[in-house]
């Protein structure tokens, strides 16, 4: 696995003072451009993915954040628990079952990706001795704090829990049925006919089909997009100086909306930083616009401003360009701010409200 950075989703690009992967970095492996933007040591790197669970901007030349939610759902719909693990707690010599995701580090897992997992009420279950989070040469020590914290959140947020076991399961072979005595020749003859029976009827199509249970997560995909209703991509205004930008929504952001939208009685629970505007203060110089990294503020044709906080994720690269101190960074809850659901533009927060 190589870790990557996908400068698209950095707010220090944009202006924003983030640190939080160089803080998290147990390597000290992540530094900043003169443009802000991270690079890698490649030499200290440790490919513990930890970057990966507290920004948008790191992902894996294996698997993005996504990527993974989708292997741990295609997991659960086939009725099975699904267990995480590190590469630290697996042994030369020792096969995980199939339902076991063997992760570098747990704490490469966002919690937003906990919290649609629970809301989603997939069993999940944690498999690992936290004895050898303490000397892991990945991410020692603090690999369990942020994954433990990560979790703590996300149960927080939905009420429901992830499990933990010290043990993971095991891999075990098919095995072979032999037939021995006329008994068992009976037996393996009525299995064989009931197969038959399947097979003609169309049942063991629908039991045993990878394929349908691959479109049906499909359609539950684009259920969710529907549900959403985001409207992501390029745009165009003349009061820009390049004449158009993009609206993107952050991969953890939309994360957090498919949970709410999977439980939506989370709304009170989830809490996340966005940007308020004093619009008596604003001359809609449209600065902030420039800055935004994900479009949550974009410009209309006729010049003017609109906001959606959905698409917000609190860099506060808004508040630092604003000429007039018109912006502020507030804390707000999903029934705030998405009081009809995650599918409608979010209610912007009144700013003297938090004052």
């Amino acid at each position: 696995m190589k870790v990557l950075t996908i400068p698209e989703h950095c707010t220090r690009t944009h202006g924003a003072n983030c640190t939080r992967c160089q803080l998290a970095c147990p390597a000290k492996a992540i530094s900043f451009d003169e443009a802000g933007a991270p690079v890698i040591d490649r030499d200290a790197c440790t490919k513990c993915g930890v970057c990966m669970g507290v920004c948008d901007a790191f992902s894996s030349s294996s698997a993005t954040a996504l990527r993974l939610y989708d292997h741990l759902r295609k997991v659960a719909m086939r009725g099975e628990i699904v267990y995480l693990t590190c590469e630290e707690n697996v042994f030369p010599g020792f096969e995980p079952a199939k339902n076991v995701t063997v992760l570098p580090c747990l704490a490469c897992v966002p919690p937003e990706l906990w919290t649609l997992l629970l809301a989603q009420n997939v069993p999940v279950c944690v498999a690992c001795d936290l004895k050898y989070c303490e000397d892991c040469p990945r991410a020692a020590q603090i690999g369990e704090l942020l994954f433990t914290k990560a979790i703590e959140i996300a149960e927080a947020q939905t009420g429901e829990n992830v499990h933990f076991d010290r043990e993971i399961p095991e891999y075990v072979p098919p095995v072979e049925a032999v037939v021995d005595d006329e008994f068992d020749r009976r037996a393996a003859f009525d299995s064989v006919k009931d197969d038959a029976f399947d097979i003609i009827s169309g049942r063991r199509r629908l039991k045993q089909s990878d394929t349908l249970k691959e479109a049906y997560r499909k359609k539950e995909r684009e259920r969710m997009r529907e549900a959403l209703n985001l409207s992501e991509g390029e745009y165009l205004s003349d009061a820009l100086e390049k004449g158009r930008a993009t609206r993107v929504m952050p991969p953890r952001r939309r994360m957090l909306l498919e949970a709410y939208a999977a439980k939506p009685d989370i709304a009170e629970n989830v809490e996340v930083a966005v940007s308020a505007t004093d619009h008596d203060a604003c001359v809609e110089c449209l600065d902030c616009v420039a800055r935004c990294a994900s479009g949550a503020r974009i410009a209309t044709k006729e010049g003017h401003l609109e906001y959606d906080a959905r698409y917000c994720v609190g860099c506060g690269a808004c508040e630092a360009v604003c000429p007039r101190n018109a912006i502020a960074l507030v804390e707000a809850t999903f029934a705030d701010l998405l009081p009809e659901g995650p599918g409608k533009p979010a209610i912007e927060p009144n700013l003297a409200d938090y004052e």
